[in-house]
């Protein structure tokens, strides 16, 4: 009798953990749109039980109707994961969410998916396909990891009128969308928004082939291709409280937004450019800060950052900094592991396109040593977002 009773109550716990223990899992929604258009798809990260350190996935698609661009999600970006991606095949790309660090991934957005379809697209029903899933916990154990794929339905004749939407306007530097500011580095995504063939322009503002308007004033495009744009936000939307972009490629139209403009909007840049982890500094000795070559307490450190506002003189459109240095109108402050670094130079770096800000700041002495101190910059009231660390010894 004990026996069948225990028996009986093993029966039960598995039917209960079977119903309230799932274990963690991605799922995407299923998307419709016209040919031309940018889909904006979550990639939503469930963690009922237990947490979540890492992810590995494959996602494979129809490269002949659409082509995939990813930014971190809330989830990923709270818990300081950054994001690694390979292309496995022309119609495979592995992603790898991991971070030096213990931190949880909560439930909420892993993965900011952007799919974006060629005008060229057939009307038909398209899969995204998760396979190869696995995950581990903070401390590197593997999990079980569920999977939930999507389609994407494409539908009617071709409309560009969405190719490209706020949610594809991130500083270049968090990677983060937002309100711009002016002289800030900002990334573009979206469907066939630039050259089929990849121009780097070096600062110019059109080269016949594709330009960007703010409020009519052409941007510096410092790279694009035909689903990423990278340019520098004129310094002519400075004190306005809106800016209407326009996307023009060869000549032609192709989408067009309205964007808040903010006095600033600051960010670190990281090493690998993904608004995450490691950010791009140099130490005291002009190499590379890095858990392996972390800076010293009262040396000095130098920052790279952009979204700090007009400076004074006023910042000129597309120029490469040289001998006449320009500074932020708004006061630039550090914190480092919260605590506040002196700051000793602030404004343009030299040989870098007007925009980007050189920092230099002293390590505040009496700091914890650790490969990852978070790291803040603010310019006036603004704060860049949670993400960039540095090395401490």
């Amino acid at each position: 009798m004990a026996g069948g009773f225990g028996r009986w109550v093993c029966a039960f716990l598995a039917l209960a953990c079977g119903a309230y223990c799932a274990a963690a899992g991605i799922s995407m929604d299923d998307q419709a749109a016209a040919p031309g258009s940018s889909i904006l798809i979550p990639v939503a990260l469930a963690a009922p039980d237990g947490p979540v350190g890492a992810v590995q996935f494959d996602l494979q698609y129809d490269d002949s109707v659409m082509s995939v661009a990813a930014t971190l999600g809330d989830s990923s970006h709270s818990s300081q994961k950054s994001l690694f991606y390979t292309d496995l095949s022309p119609q495979t790309r592995r992603f790898l969410l991991v971070g030096m660090n213990e931190n949880s991934a909560s439930s909420g957005v892993l993965l900011n998916l952007f799919v974006n379809l060629k005008t060229s697209a057939a009307n038909g029903v398209y899969a995204l396909t998760f396979s190869n899933v696995s995950a581990s916990d903070p401390a590197g154990v593997s999990t079980a990891m569920n999977s939930a794929d999507a389609t994407v339905t494409i539908q009617g004749t071709a409309d560009q009128s969405i190719a490209l939407q706020p949610a594809g306007v991130l500083n270049t530097a968090s990677q983060l969308p937002g309100a711009v500011a002016s002289g800030e580095l900002i990334t573009l995504i979206g469907a066939g928004i630039g050259p089929d063939s990849p121009i780097q322009p070096g600062g110019s503002t059109t080269e016949g082939v594709a330009s960007v308007l703010f409020d009519g004033v052409p941007a510096p495009i410092l790279y694009a291709s035909s689903n990423e744009i990278h340019l520098v936000a004129p310094y002519a939307i400075s004190g306005g409280a809106t800016t209407n972009v326009q996307v023009v490629n060869g000549g032609q139209f192709i989408a067009g937004l309205a964007l808040p403009v903010a006095v600033a909007s600051p960010a670190l840049f990281t090493a690998d450019g993904r608004g995450v982890g490691q950010a791009a500094i140099l130490n005291q000795d002009l190499t590379l800060n890095s858990p392996s070559n972390p800076a010293a307490a009262g040396s000095v450190l130098v920052l790279y950052a952009t979204g700090a506002g007009q400076t004074s003189p006023p910042g000129v459109d597309g120029v490469v900094a040289g001998d006449a240095l320009s500074t932020p109108n708004l006061l630039i402050a550090v914190q480092i592991g919260g605590v506040d670094a002196q700051v000793i130079y602030t404004g343009s770096a030299p040989g870098l396109i007007s925009g980007v800000i050189q920092v230099n700041c002293l390590v505040p002495q009496g700091l914890p040593s650790g490969p990852a101190l978070p790291l803040t910059l603010m310019a006036g009231t603004a704060r860049s977002p949670i993400g960039p660390t540095v090395a401490i010894r």
